[in-house]
């Protein structure tokens, strides 16, 4: 707990992985898979009081077994993904503790979060109502037509690389995700839905090693950060 504050975790490891062509939870990168190091660094965290897992239908056993292996004690479900990001999150809050006050979710495949990352967006959770971990954006960023024609450049200053884990008073996520439903919207990660119901989100630099595990050369870069950590 934080400020006495329950935690739950919500770990979405539904996705199709069709960039990587095979479940990309279950690569092993050093000694771990990279289902087991997100699972770790929410396990390991103080802040954290419980864990839902989102897995693919044919994933569910072989993820429980892992939990059961490693044990995981704050893994308390895995429930079955949606066919969208956002259905897979509605899953889970659907088996989320009552004594839950913030909502964290993050993408199960960003193994190289770290704990102290997970505890600095909590913080601003509580001071804020919702926060997300977020990288400083390092290139020049365009905006373009359909047809792929630059338009114009945006201001880098005015910009950050939005990350996982998304956290949330748990009221606030739930009238996102409800206000959603009834309108028919589907958002790309939660934050896109708290704005639409105009509440403030802070965001917490973390560092850019925090990526997500999208296509196989991503795995040379992680291998690399976990070998730098000592971690393999």
């Amino acid at each position: 707990m934080l400020n006495g504050k329950f935690f739950t975790a919500i770990v979405l490891s539904a996705g199709s992985s069709q960039r990587m062509g095979y479940n990309k939870m279950l690569l092993k990168i050093g000694s771990k898979t990279v289902f087991e190091r997100t699972l770790e660094a929410f396990e390991n965290c103080d802040v954290i009081d419980e864990i839902i897992v989102a897995a693919p239908r044919d994933s569910i056993e072989i993820y429980g077994e892992i939990v059961r292996e490693k044990g995981y004690t704050k893994v308390v479900g895995i429930v079955q993904g949606g066919d969208t990001r956002q259905g897979s999150v509605k899953n889970a809050l659907d088996k989320i503790s009552p004594d839950c006050d913030y909502i964290a979710v993050h993408d199960g495949a960003r193994p190289l979060i770290k704990e102290e990352s997970i505890e600095l967006v909590a913080q601003a959770a509580i001071d804020f109502g919702g926060a997300v971990a977020s990288a400083l954006s390092v290139d020049t960023l365009k905006s373009v037509n359909e047809q792929g024609m630059i338009m114009g450049t945006i201001d880098r200053e005015a910009t950050v690389q939005v990350r996982t884990p998304q956290i949330f008073k748990k009221e606030i996520l739930l009238r996102a995700h409800e206000e959603a439903l009834s309108e028919g919207f589907i958002g790309t990660d939660e934050c896109m839905l708290v704005e639409r119901c105009g509440f403030p989100i802070k965001t917490v630099i973390t560092g850019r090693d925090n990526v997500k595990l999208t296509y196989p050369e991503d795995v040379l870069y992680m291998t690399e950060v976990l070998r730098a950590r000592g971690a393999l």
